[in-house]
């Protein structure tokens, strides 16, 4: 902990370093003349290639978030097995609210399996059962 501090007060030290030795020279070149018709500056491709690439990276991850709350959003019904009786039950839960041994159901109930219960997902419904979750 007490390194991370210290690192931190380095680079703070050396940006106000490097600030500083910069300051200085503008304040030499501030005297210089001015000249009436000064060249103008061109203008390289490169900065539009950066603001382009900039752009895509932001469009990628806009891409990205959506397709991810996307696919943690979407209702697929869950099948629960006990391996010992042969019993199912079917519910109905988002991708995302499924842990490793329990889910959150689509109207808030929790539900945790035991060691011998197996899960069952697809995103069509069993013909089984329609009157369940």
């Amino acid at each position: 902990m007490l390194g991370k501090i210290l690192f931190t007060l380095a680079v703070i030290v050396l940006v106000a370093l490097v600030w500083r030795t910069r300051q200085s020279r503008t304040a030499a070149s501030q005297y210089e003349p001015r000249l009436v018709n000064p060249p103008m500056q061109r203008r390289w491709p490169i900065r539009g290639l950066a603001i382009g690439i900039v752009g895509l990276m932001a469009a990628t991850f806009a891409y990205l978030l959506y397709d991810h709350w996307r696919d943690n959003n979407e209702v697929i019904f869950i099948r629960v097995v006990d391996a010992s009786s042969g019993r199912a039950a079917e519910y109905r839960a988002a991708r995302g609210d499924i842990d490793d041994r329990s889910f959150t159901t689509v109207d808030g109930r929790r539900i945790v399996l035991a060691e011998t219960e197996r899960l069952e997902t697809s995103t069509i419904r069993s013909p089984v059962a329609t009157d369940r979750n």
